[in-house]
This record gives C-alpha cells, sequence and structure tokens, in this order.
C-alpha cells in the first residue's frame, strides 16, 4: 500500500511540473507577441523628424514616430505606402513605446475614410 501511495505521488508531480512549465512557456510567447498600438486620425506629420501626431479617442494626440523598418499596410492588406499619410487619414499604428512614451511603429494601417 505505501508503495502505491509514493508511486501516485511521483506520477503527480511529474504532472504538475509539466503543466506548470507548459502554461509557463505559453506566457512567454504571448508576451512576447504582444504590440502597442494607437489608432486615430493623422493630425500632423513631419517628415523631417519622422514623427506623427495622431489624435486617438477622447482627443488625446499621441506621438508616433517611424522609420525605414515600418510597414505600410491598407485596411490589413499589403499595398500601403508613406506617401497615402496625410492629415485628416485614419491609421492604426503598432509597435513599441519608447521612453519619451512615442510609439515607435513596426506596422502603420491606412484606413478607409468613414
Amino acid at each position: 500500500m505505501k508503495l502505491r501511495s509514493i508511486i501516485a505521488l511521483v506520477v503527480g508531480a511529474a504532472l504538475f511540473f509539466a503543466l506548470a512549465m507548459v502554461m509557463g512557456a505559453q506566457d512567454k510567447k504571448t508576451k512576447k507577441t504582444k504590440e502597442d498600438r494607437i489608432s486615430g486620425t493623422i493630425q500632423m506629420m513631419n517628415k523631417d523628424t519622422k514623427t506623427i501626431t495622431v489624435r486617438a479617442s477622447g482627443n488625446i494626440q499621441r506621438q508616433v514616430v517611424y522609420n525605414d523598418d515600418t510597414k505600410y499596410t491598407k485596411v490589413n492588406k499589403p499595398g500601403g505606402t508613406l506617401d497615402e499619410l496625410k492629415d485628416g487619414t485614419r491609421v492604426i499604428c503598432l509597435g513599441k513605446f519608447n521612453d519619451k512614451t512615442q510609439l515607435v511603429a513596426t506596422r502603420i494601417d491606412i484606413r478607409l475614410p468613414r
């Protein structure tokens, strides 16, 4: 009887640790792929500093920085260009915030006018 209890305890502990490792791996995966997002209407563009001021919901203005690695899409499909960005254009910007609370865009999606 004692041997069965020990075997059950060892098997239970092994299952617990295997499950914990799988859950930890899933958490790391979702954290790595999560990007910050700003969506709204372009209020101003400065091509010299490569910044865009976007008016988000609640009339909050946020700074978006783009660079040579930034990809441009149109309604989530390839084919957008930097030249299509102008005042009044609706956009969704994805990337990571820097230490100046500016979003460094990895992708800017151009949306259709309402």
